[in-house]
């Protein structure tokens, strides 16, 4: 039988295993090299992504971290126990660096929508004018203008975004879209104890831009900074 793997954990005071997991299995806890992962059996194959599973998933996840900030495994990690001891066993140095990384932390989110502003780009000739050729030339020449000032804009509120936040951030992964208008989506690793603190400052500099629209959510599990990649087909022979 597989076994559907939550989280890593270093220290758990109190494991509770009246927590049900996927498949209304209860979780239980293996404990490998003096770290503790979560863990329920399941019977099938594969793991449908419904939203059932997903809630279910990071229920047991936000359990462990009442207690202490876990390393969350990918959704739908399935895994033999042979397999599991054996990854946990040879990545046992890199889980605790990790682990030292979150320590009493948690990841919160910061969005940016924006209506991409700025100059408009300059009109296109017509093709009577340039000829057809050199009219979508000049159509591709002022679309990567435009693309580039935009890049420029994006990059500088960005730039000024974490400059805002560096005081409250151990670790930031930052995507920016300058064409689209989910400008930027930031995932942000902070102290559990400033989580109001990190609200408050980005209240303050929302003030600052009424142009763009924040969208702010977490605390979090820090699913973005986990960074556990269990290639168990490559490395452990498991289907």
């Amino acid at each position: 039988m597989k076994l559907y793997a939550y989280c890593v954990a270093e220290c758990l005071s109190y494991r509770d295993e009246t927590i049900p997991g996927l498949a209304d299995r209860l979780v239980r806890y293996i404990e490998v090299e003096e770290l503790i992962v979560a863990v329920s059996e399941f019977q099938s194959d594969n793991v449908g992504v419904t939203r059932q599973n997903i809630l279910r998933h990071d229920a047991v996840v936000r359990r462990v971290l009442t207690q202490t900030t876990p390393l969350p495994f990918r959704f739908g990690t399935l895994v033999t126990e042979e397999s599991l001891r054996s990854f946990v066993t040879a990545r046992r140095n890199a889980l605790l660096e990790r682990l030292a990384l979150v320590h009493d932390a948690v990841e919160m989110s910061v969005k940016i929508i924006w209506q991409q502003i700025g100059d408009d780009p300059p009109p296109i000739a017509s093709q009577s004018e340039l000829g057809v050729g050199a009219a979508f030339l000049q159509s591709k020449r002022d679309e990567l203008r435009g693309n580039e000032r935009l890049a420029t804009q994006a990059n500088e509120i960005a730039e000024w975004l974490a400059g805002g936040l560096q005081d409250l951030i151990r670790k930031q992964v930052v995507n920016i879209q300058p064409t689209q208008k989910l400008v930027i989506a930031g995932s942000y690793l902070i102290d559990r104890s400033s989580e109001s603190g990190f609200r408050g400052s980005v209240s303050q500099l929302e003030s600052q831009r009424p142009e763009l629209h924040f969208l702010t959510s977490g605390p979090w599990p820090p699913y973005t900074f986990a960074n556990i990649d269990l290639e168990f087909e490559t490395q452990f022979g498991v289907s």
